[in-house]
């Protein structure tokens, strides 16, 4: 099938924006092209016109001319695609609609998250810097062939880039506002002629918090401190044959997020909006006096295989080892009384072995097939100290910030006539955790065939096998609760009385098994324009859940969530090829759609919210007039909502819209490239646009945000000799909102609320070499 080969966006891909799609053409001549982009979404080397899915491509170098090397920011210019980041402990993916965020280790993601090929969606560890990149391609609907069991609504493909055999590299420093310190490189060669080469990168980023705390033994809220490093080692004995070594480490020790109370002021006078100063604690002697904030290492080890067995057949094998440590405390309910103090202690540890064997031998037929097995084993511990007295105080009325009285002033609540005159406890410790250990074989097969010269027809089947071991337990550490109401969780997420020592665990295990499949159609309309169109069906897994209620049936399990997908759409070029369109419409119909709320105890709970659907348009541009200016756009459209009733009874979140889920996006971008004698001067001017969103399922004007926008600008000049100065403004308008509501305290009656970043700006220096 003939190509049409083009720097573009979304399924046509986002290459270098800063040169014209195509060259002019002379009379009878196809369009002759100055850029391409190759995506390996089908597990083999293709221009991305010719992947009949909805695919977005961001290479290197779009990436650099925006800045975007953060998951968030590179959503804003996918069409479909959100990323909420509260901190790197606490991300939310959105693909359509559809939120995959749960921290729990009994619960699978919805979206995959890719890094060379090895899954890296648990979302405690998923969040990974993007730095020395070679592309990320952001796949859009069910692909169970292509990305596994855990891209039940579509898959984000991390591309690192890789040894070379030529001696090169780079060096970027940076400062910026908010005592922004910026460094950042890498370097590439060979080591041992054309059979062994090398590559190491590195950034680290500090920032200090845009939020102010009030409390001086806090630092300022939502900073950035990230280190990452990556070595790696190619082995090539022979053209048949390559070997890649990636060794990728990380640590993030930001400051606390700052989860802001808007009923309630932090101090006197001082402002409840979410990005003005806040007054939160951490009581000081929380888990051995740790301070709000976050502990967060992630280690991986990734071993790539590619043998050329014949001219068309190629064994791939991709091994990976990967962990993650993280200890998040946060105040959770958004004001200076010593009331709540929660953390999150999450650790995960992964195992995985790919073996798959490619067919092209040239000829209208070519394909894949392998097996995978996946060991997975996690914990979610959630720590909680309070203070009875003023808990009690606060739940019963007696005490509101930011004029609350001591409550060693109030006697009367300080003991607990029910519990039989025992005194209430200054300081309080419970826990409640959860574990799950996994283990899945996948068998799979993906083939296309060339039915005609212009009809290509895909199809794919995956059966996943696994077996799951689900635990949980609760626990006073320091003996019952002396509240009248007893513990907050206490033994509420179990129905067995904890032992002796205050605790009290369950396990329970089943075994599980799925087809999940897709079938796909690629028609070459014209030489310019392309059709696709595809069907397939993704599965999330059962979950097994303690009950909370039911001593008799101490778990449940939920049915796997399914989706049928359904999606059309257009790719192609015009004007000469000057303009580079696609567009697609899509409809998802979900039936077991797994959601979770928090209950009266703090506790998140996985529930069956029913059915759901999501239908949609999504669109995008690349407009070269000129080599000096090139313009991007896209606009996406999605209207997802849970069904109003499954046979005949009503659902719990019935017609409301799904979290996290504009219905309206759309973003605009431009490079306008002149030469000014000393050098090439940049100057890349965007704009993203969203409109109101939801941060809970109940769908409550409380918890949304109203629509707004983004401005951002760069600026760089590339002198003769290499050097490049660049500067850059983000949010160029001081913006206010938000990135979050409700949250834990949502389940105490006090909501609290995350603020956007602010206005950024700074200057780097970059020197390649």
């Amino acid at each position: 099938m003939k190509s049409i080969l083009f720097s573009a966006v979304s399924v046509l891909g986002l290459a270098s924006i800063s040169a014209p799609v195509a060259l002019a053409q002379e009379a009878g001549d196809e369009p002759a092209v100055q850029n391409t982009i190759t995506v390996t979404l089908q597990k083999r080397e293709q221009d991305l016109q010719d992947v009949p899915v909805a695919v977005t491509a961001l290479d290197a170098q779009f990436l650099d001319d925006l800045g975007l090397d953060e998951f968030d920011a590179v959503a804003r210019f996918v069409p479909g695609f959100e990323v909420q980041e509260q901190s790197p402990n606490n991300p939310g993916f959105v693909i359509r609609g559809i939120t995959s965020d749960s921290g729990e280790a009994t619960i699978e993601p919805r979206i995959a998250v890719f890094q060379d090929g090895v899954s890296i969606s648990r979302s405690r560890g998923s969040i990974v810097e993007l730095f020395d990149m070679e592309r990320i391609e952001v796949a859009k609907g069910p692909q169970p062939t292509l990305f596994g069991r855990g891209a039940l609504i579509g898959g984000v493909n991390i591309i690192q880039a890789k040894p070379e055999f030529e001696f090169g590299g780079s060096v970027e420093a940076g400062i910026g506002n908010f005592g922004e310190e910026y460094f950042g490189g890498h370097v590439t060669g060979p080591v041992f002629g054309d059979v062994v080469a090398f590559r190491l990168a590195a950034r680290s980023r500090k920032r200090d918090g845009y939020v102010e705390s009030l409390n001086p033994n806090e630092e300022d809220f939502n900073s950035q401190d990230m280190q990452a490093v990556r070595a790696s080692i190619a082995v090539e004995p022979s053209e048949d044959l390559r070997l890649d070594l990636i060794v990728n480490y990380q640590q993030d020790n930001p400051s606390g997020t700052s989860f802001k109370s808007r009923r309630y002021a932090p101090l006197p006078g001082e402002s409840v909006d979410a990005g003005d100063p806040a007054n939160l604690n951490s009581f000081g002697n929380f888990l051995g006096g740790k301070k709000l904030g976050l502990e967060r290492e992630v280690l991986s080890t990734t071993l790539l295989g590619r043998w050329d067995i014949s001219d068309a057949l190629t064994l791939n094998s991709i091994t990976g080892a990967r962990s993650f440590e993280s200890l998040e405390v946060f105040d959770p309910d958004g004001f200076g009384l010593p009331l709540l103090i929660f953390a999150e202690d999450a650790e995960g540890d992964q195992f995985s072995q790919e073996f798959r064997l490619n067919y092209d031998g040239g000829g209208r037929v070519r394909g894949f097939a392998g097996v995978s097995y996946t060991n997975e084993d996690g914990r979610q511990n959630v720590p909680l100290t309070y203070d009875e007295r003023a808990l009690q105080a606060f739940l019963g009325g007696l005490i509101r910030p930011p004029n609350a009285p001591a409550v060693t002033t109030l006697p009367s609540i300080n003991l607990n006539p029910l519990a039989g005159g025992l005194a209430l406890k200054p300081i309080h410790n419970e826990f409640f955790a959860n574990s799950g250990k996994t283990e899945s074989y996948d068998v799979f097969a993906d083939a296309s065939v060339d039915v005609t010269d212009r009809l290509e027809v895909t199809a794919g089947v995956r059966f996943t096998q696994e077996e799951k071991t689900t635990g949980i337990e609760v626990g006073n550490l320091n003996g019952p609760s002396n509240l009248t109401f007893g513990g907050v969780f206490a033994t509420a997420a179990t129905p067995v009385a904890p032992n002796a020592n205050g605790r009290a665990r369950l396990t329970s295990s089943d075994e599980f098994d799925g087809t999940t499949w897709r079938v796909a159609a690629l028609y070459e309309l014209t030489s310019e324009w392309n059709l696709f169109g595809n069907i397939a069906r993704g599965r999330r897994p059962e979950v097994i859940t303690a009950s909370t209620t039911n001593a008799a049936r101490r778990f449940t399990t939920l049915p796997a969530e399914e989706v049928d997908s359904y999606e059309v759409g257009a790719k192609g070029v015009t004007l000469g090829g000057q303009l580079a369109l696609d567009a697609s419409v899509f409809f998802y119909d979900y039936t077991n759609f797994q959601s979770s709320v928090v209950n009266a105890n703090g506790q998140i709970v996985p529930v069956n919210a029913g059915n759901a659907t999501s239908s949609g348009l999504e669109t995008q541009a690349v407009w070269s007039p000129t080599e000096a200016a090139t313009f991007v756009a896209s606009y996406g459209y999605n209207k997802a909502r849970f069904e109003d009733e499954v046979d005949g009874r009503p659902q719990q979140f019935g017609g409301n819209r799904l979290r996290l889920s504009p219905d309206h996006t759309a973003s605009l971008a431009a490079v306008f490239t002149k030469d000014v004698g000393i050098g090439e001067l940049r100057v890349i001017p965007s704009v993203v646009w969203q409109s109101e969103v939801y941060f809970d399922n109940t769908q409550r004007a409380l918890l949304s945000e109203d629509a707004y926008d983004l401005f951002n600008l760069t600026a760089e000049l590339t002198l003769q000799n290499g050097l490049a100065v660049e500067g850059y403004v983000t949010n160029l308008f001081d913006e206010n909102y938000l990135i979050d509501a409700g949250n834990t305290g949502d389940a105490f009656g006090i909501p609290t609320f995350i603020a956007g970043p602010p206005r950024f700006y700074g200057v780097r220096v970059k020197k390649d070499f």
